[in-house]
């Protein structure tokens, strides 16, 4: 996996170039890892640069995207395209105070918002594609939903945020674990695998699945050639990990002084 600070500057080496459309999902395995703050940061960054951006808080149900960037609710937001009341996602676009940022906020999500369909999601992730802006910034929310991984998965640029405790180190591991699995899941190459998939998934699955290792090495030892594959499938996508709020040992060390 590749590392990062919090600074946008280093994303700019990313797969595609600059002018093409490109799609970034800010994700984490826990809530409170600075999820919004990372995604309005780099959209307002992206934004200032000069290139058309809109941030999309997909945070279902926890919205708050529109509040960070200091902006008040907005008259349309997702939930309008979700309960088809508008038909198009473009409709509920709303501008910011910010040159070149636009938002697509979920202030006003109903409270069953969570529940939508594999056919809606299937669109909705379509017509995200179809916006027009050079940068899609997709604020999602905390957890290992299949909602959530989705649209983790379908980004050309995959972040998580992770803080240094451990319990946030925990859950992005656990989150991790959960990409993977699920990005296997959705190639047809390797559906003749997808038991051994959906037993890793189980802790305490009798085939002693614990980890994506022991994945492979189960695969490796029923197909060599497609544990081969499957290893390169693997290691060819890279999110990029954001360690938020980190501390060196001087700040701790001055912390404690000024408690003293």
């Amino acid at each position: 996996m590749e590392t990062s600070a919090s600074s946008t500057s280093s994303f700019k080496t990313a797969q595609t170039p600059l002018y093409q459309k490109q799609i970034w999902a800010i994700g984490g395995g826990k809530g409170g890892v600075g999820k919004s703050l990372i995604s309005s940061s780099i959209a307002f960054t992206l934004a200032k640069m000069g290139h058309s951006t809109i941030a999309i808080d997909l945070d279902l149900g926890g919205a708050n995207l529109h509040t960070v960037l200091g902006q008040s609710p907005p008259q349309k937001c997702l939930s309008d395209f979700l309960n088809h009341k508008v038909s198009h996602l473009s409709q509920c676009v709303s501008e910011t105070q910010f040159a070149n940022l636009k938002i697509i906020g979920g202030a006003k999500d109903d409270l069953n918002i969570t529940q939508i369909s594999d056919e809606t999601k299937t669109e909705l992730m379509s017509q995200v594609r179809q916006l027009d802006a050079q940068f899609v910034i997709l604020d999602l929310g905390a957890g290992t939903s299949h909602y959530t991984l989705d649209f983790f998965n379908a980004a050309d640029v995959a972040i998580l945020s992770v803080l240094p405790e451990p319990t946030s180190i925990e859950n992005a591991y656990r989150f991790l674990k959960a990409v993977y699995y699920n990005r296997i899941l959705k190639h047809e190459h390797f559906a003749g695998i997808r038991n051994y998939v959906e037993a890793a998934m189980t802790p305490n699955n009798d085939l002693g699945i614990q980890s994506p290792s022991d994945l492979l090495n189960e695969v490796n030892f029923q197909n060599p050639e497609l544990a081969h594959q499957l290893r390169q499938f693997v290691t060819g996508y890279k999110p990029k990990l954001i360690l938020n709020q980190t501390r060196t040992q001087t700040d701790i060390d001055v912390g404690f002084s000024m408690k003293s």
